[in-house]
């Protein structure tokens, strides 16, 4: 009973040690595809590093004195590096069409943070004629850092 658990143990080593060093040279990058080096949506258009862990929800639409429509949101780093100057182009989009679409700026977010974001929509749009802010989805494109 003891040799026969002794070879299992040993064998299950053996093809433990067989498959760690491809594994390891995978994750040091010198046994990966070059192709590898830049990421690209569906259209083929660059993705930043970033995009993967930057959130965008919780809109609010509303509109200033002088009837020009705000868009309020939160962002999200889920992320644990810090993110200092962050720009992004936002769009607002309802069964698939473009509502609307505006820059926004964050100084800084740091590690696993929640800011809050607020863009300047420039639409003829009043803010009562857009979609509620359930049947809206939000497509960012991050142009900076």
């Amino acid at each position: 009973m003891v040799i026969g658990v002794a070879a299992g143990l040993l064998g299950l080593g053996y093809v433990g040690f067989q498959y760690l060093p491809s594994s390891k040279l995978e994750e040091q990058g010198e046994g990966a595809p070059a192709e590898k080096a830049k990421m690209v949506d569906a259209t083929g258009a660059a993705v930043h590093p970033l995009a993967k862990h930057v959130e965008v929800t919780g809109f609010r639409i509303r509109e200033d004195k002088n009837q020009r429509v705000t868009v309020q949101m939160v962002i999200v780093n889920h992320s644990g590096a810090d993110i200092a100057g962050l720009e992004m182009q936002v769009g607002l989009y309802a069964k698939g069409d473009l509502v609307v679409e505006f820059p926004v700026n964050v100084k800084s977010l740091g590690p696993y943070e929640v800011a809050q974001g607020t863009g300047q929509a420039k639409t003829k749009m009043r803010a009562y004629e857009f979609p509620d802010w359930q049947f809206l989805t939000p497509k960012v494109r991050i142009t900076a850092p």
